[in-house]
């Protein structure tokens, strides 16, 4: 690992937690830097932080951490969990000011950043789906790997002696969609989106599907809604959607306000 310094990143996305032999359970964010970079922070094991420490999405947070020995992308950070410290919510920054920190990340295409990926190592973008385009769809997940992924939630909270809550994972989600007039078909990992279906399912019973199919497939369509795009530590050159961006002020609209940095 290299030197350890001192970040201070406003959250953009939070995938879904995942089981882990070394760390128990992590959740794997993206953020934004005052300097305007992309940082991949990892791992943090979300559920297993103090309150005061939960942070959430558009939330500024301060933290030390280093490059991590074995995932060579750039964006990636090795963080100190013990050290976050949430020095900004959301309610205290506008929705423009928000904008404009992400919007000049907006590649013109999928291809474009693909291609970026390929000269620059560059493993997180956001990109815009053509309008009219996109297409949710639920996968359900083989039963003897719904019952496996339940089984790793259950035995990392034994780990920690903690009752983690069990999450949901009977379906795999997607979107299909254009971007610049081309077909792509990607995972979407963003935590919300499984956090969603879980909440539903209580509410809703087995109108929980349909009812997010319409939300994320009518209704955010509607609301400036962008993908942020991430690599695999194993496939560096696959991208999957690791967080949705959606506004009342469109990027371009934001970027001709005058923007403030991060405190």
């Amino acid at each position: 690992m290299g030197v350890t310094q001192k970040e201070r990143a406003l959250i953009l996305v939070k995938a879904f937690p995942q089981p882990s032999q070394t760390y128990e359970e992590t959740v794997c964010c993206a953020g934004i830097t005052p300097q305007g970079g992309f940082v991949r922070l990892f791992p943090i094991r979300y559920r297993h932080l103090p309150r005061e420490k939960h942070f959430d999405r558009w939330d500024v947070i301060e933290y030390l951490a280093d490059r991590p020995r074995n995932d060579p992308r750039p964006e990636s950070r090795h963080v100190n969990e013990d050290t976050i410290q949430i020095v900004q919510r959301r309610s205290q920054m506008p929705a423009e000011q928000r904008v404009r920190l992400w919007a000049p990340h907006v590649s013109r295409s999928m291809l474009d950043l693909k291609q970026d990926t390929l000269s620059t190592e560059r493993s997180l973008g956001i990109i815009r789906p053509d309008d009219g385009s996109i297409k949710f769809r639920a996968k359900r997940l083989p039963a003897e790997e719904g019952r496996a992924q339940r089984a790793a939630f259950k035995q990392v909270s034994l780990i920690s002696g903690d009752q983690l809550p069990e999450l949901a994972v009977e379906y795999e989600f997607s979107y299909r969609f254009t971007c610049a007039g081309n077909k792509h078909d990607m995972l979407i990992h963003d935590w919300e989106v499984q956090a969603t279906y879980f909440n539903w399912t209580r509410l809703y019973g087995s109108e929980a599907l349909e009812r997010l199919r319409q939300k994320y497939e009518q209704e955010l369509p509607q609301q400036n809604l962008h993908f942020v795009m991430g690599t695999m530590h194993g496939h560096r050159r696959t991208f999957i959607i690791i967080g949705l961006l959606r506004s009342t002020v469109a990027p371009t609209d934001a970027l001709r306000q005058s923007g403030l940095a991060l405190n």
